[in-house]
């Protein structure tokens, strides 16, 4: 549960843009009266909050397009720390540079200017997808989206994916973002959408995808996202749109058996085992592509008891590759 200093930073986030009690309170998910107790916390703060009438509606907005400048004293200090430095020497030099990047920063009266840059990701943080990886992407792109979800507002992407006709498509869209999630190596943007209904519903776009991330001021819904749920009857990266079947596989493979008394799987899979000690698995999925082609690869090791298409449709793969490897 959120801590009220939480909250209040929520609101902050969402006056960069004008906002009414009740928009606010509808986007935070309480009532209008918890909304006005923060503005009264907030109104103390010296951050700029300001309210006003237009067209009958009362705002409230952080910093709005109007000049303001609330660091001049803050200023003057730092310029009469500067004005007394010798600038003879390097490490005098250096900081002379970050007092003039600081002073510029806080000279500005634009409010845009006040977004703070991406934050670069911990050095110990390590992106690998290996071989077969895009090693383009940038951790400053994640960290935008992630500030985004944090502060509550969509981001437009540029975004490129394959189309019907094996070609590659790019589109600008504007986005929710909710989750950034790995999931079997791979990094993917969690998206949600609302229907003119109010019914949300979650798309993953591919982060090696995305060649761009700009933020916007569109101040976005709550979303109830629940990971377990949006990857419910998946196996691997694609969570599919096909109905969930019945199949049940015999495990051979200790090595195997062992991944699969380690994993998890939603709902829950059922696992027992035969006279000669092997894994009978019974479980319920949407027989996607990587499913089918994990079974390629484990041919040997796992057997198809059913169902009978599935075991039919891998059979069949494997014929066609033998035959084109021995093309």
């Amino acid at each position: 549960m959120a801590t009220g200093y939480e909250k209040i930073n929520a609101i902050k986030n969402k006056l960069k843009v004008k906002q009414t009690v009740n928009g606010l309170a509808k986007l935070m998910g309480c009532g209008p009266r918890t909304i006005f107790r923060h503005l009264e916390v907030i109104s103390e703060e010296n951050c700029g909050l300001r309210k006003f009438k237009e067209n009958g509606e009362t705002f409230y907005i952080i910093q709005t397009d109007k000049e303001a400048n609330f660091n001049q004293e803050v200023v003057k200090q730092l310029e009469k720390i500067k004005k007394n430095l010798p600038a003879n020497a390097a490490p005098e030099i250096k900081t002379v540079k970050l007092l003039d990047k600081v002073i510029k920063t806080m000279q500005t009266t634009n409010p845009e200017d006040f977004k703070p840059e991406a934050i670069s990701t911990d050095p110990d943080y390590v992106l690998d997808y290996g071989p077969f990886s895009d090693d383009k992407l940038q951790d400053t792109m994640v960290n935008r989206v992630l500030r985004a979800i944090h502060e509550g507002f969509a981001i437009k992407i540029q975004y490129s994916h394959a189309t019907d006709h094996s070609g590659v498509s790019e589109e600008v869209k504007e986005v929710n973002p909710v989750k950034v999630i790995m999931r079997v190596d791979t990094l993917y943007l969690i998206a949600g959408e609302e229907d003119e209904k109010g019914n949300q519903t979650f798309k993953n776009y591919l982060f090696e995808q995305i060649k761009s991330v700009q933020e916007t001021n569109h101040a976005m819904p709550k979303f109830i996202f629940d990971a377990a749920m949006h990857y419910k009857y998946a196996f691997g990266k694609y969570t599919g749109s096909g109905k969930p079947e019945d199949i049940t596989l015999e495990i051979r493979n200790k090595w195997l058996q062992t991944q699969f008394e380690r994993s998890h799987f939603n709902p829950e899979i059922s696992k027992r085992y035969d006279k000669n000690k092997n894994m009978i698995v019974d479980m319920k999925l949407r027989i996607t592509p990587d499913f089918k082609t994990w079974l390629m690869g484990v041919a040997g090791d796992v057997r198809i008891l059913k169902p009978a298409s599935l075991k039919e449709e891998v059979k069949q793969l494997l014929k066609k590759a033998l035959a084109e490897m021995d093309a």
